[in-house]
């Protein structure tokens, strides 16, 4: 067992959207044609507390579900067991997780708990970590020792928090530059996204590796589909610090509709349903966040933003009151 500093650790990470650029982080792109993405953490997060148990050698796991046994390989919940492994922590030991949101919504919930995890431990064990080293390793975690698909987006902006434009080179390196917008922009930006919970859940690894059989089949319908979407997340960087929503918005509404063609995984009848009628309700365009599938949507509105709402509502739909948020992963004190 390692020695540890303190006698608990407390760490939250945010939950994140994508504004532009979304999927061009991932691996089988980037390394052909260089990944950009403009992302943002919000208010909402996963919370990791761990301790070390002085009285017994059981692991006690608190989540949706509670875990108490005797021996690591016994533990259910896979991310933890392995993040455990990787620490060399094999009995006791206590994690109490909790998070603000559904599992499975699109907005990167199981690369904000691992960023939340080691933000935590590090702590524990006194150990300082830039936020940027912080992500490295929650990548290396998820992607290399889990083995999860998916991109580079989710551990950064996590991580890192604010609003970050992410680069991917190449050689899958990763660069994140903070997008600064004027007061009065961010305040436009935060009024005109709305996030409408569709109720679907859905896991993006699957959604992920459909696309990964399309590459196979039709490489050059893939990759002209995410050059696409790559060139209207660079636009939307002056959309955005020049405080257009209108183009902003209308270009989530043609990145909606090239991300459909990737992969039959990405939408349904019902979500398709649902777009439209949301549109009709007022809204410029948007996307599912995430791989697609379920989750929610975020919608772009820049007129009579309150009677969109009230139309939301009565028609059914759970809004997500939101804001930005800028303090990436911390530790709780």
């Amino acid at each position: 067992m390692l020695k540890f500093k303190k006698k608990h650790s407390v760490a939250s990470a945010p939950y994140r959207i994508s504004l532009g650029g979304g999927g061009t982080d991932l691996p089988f792109y980037a390394s052909k044609n260089e990944g950009f993405m403009v992302s943002a953490s919000i208010d909402e997060y996963i919370t990791v507390m761990v301790a070390k148990r002085s009285l017994d050698k059981d692991i006690f796991l608190q989540y949706s579900e509670t875990e108490r046994v005797n021996s690591i390989d016994k533990v259910s919940h896979q991310i933890i067991r392995e993040l455990l492994k990787y620490f060399k922590i094999y009995d006791s030991f206590q994690v109490a997780t909790f998070s603000t949101m559904p599992t499975f919504t699109g907005l990167g919930a199981s690369s904000t708990l691992i960023v939340a995890f080691i933000k935590s431990i590090r702590n524990l064990m006194g150990q300082t970590r830039t936020n940027i080293e912080i992500a490295e390793e929650a990548f290396h975690v998820e992607r290399e020792i889990l083995g999860l698909a998916g991109g580079y987006q989710d551990q950064y902006i996590s991580s890192l928090g604010g609003i970050q434009i992410i680069k991917v080179s190449k050689d899958l390196k990763v660069a994140c530059e903070p997008l600064v917008l004027g007061k009065k922009e961010l305040k436009s930006l935060q009024e005109s996204i709305f996030l409408i919970y569709t109720t679907i859940e859905r896991r993006s690894e699957n959604i992920i590796e459909d696309q990964k059989k399309k590459l196979k089949s039709d490489d050059k319908l893939v990759l002209d589909a995410y050059d696409q979407i790559k060139s209207i997340g660079i636009r939307a960087v002056s959309e955005l610090t020049e405080g257009r929503i209108r183009e902003f918005g209308i270009g989530m509404d043609d990145h909606w509709k090239i991300k459909k063609t990737i992969s039959s995984s990405i939408s349904s009848t019902n979500i398709d349903s649902m777009y439209e009628e949301i549109k009709s309700l007022g809204a410029l365009g948007g996307k599912i966040i995430g791989a697609g599938g379920g989750g929610f949507f975020m919608m772009v509105v820049d007129k009579q933003r309150d009677l969109f709402k009230e139309k939301l509502v009565n028609n059914g739909y759970k809004v997500l009151d939101f804001k930005f948020e800028f303090n990436g992963a911390h530790v709780l004190k």
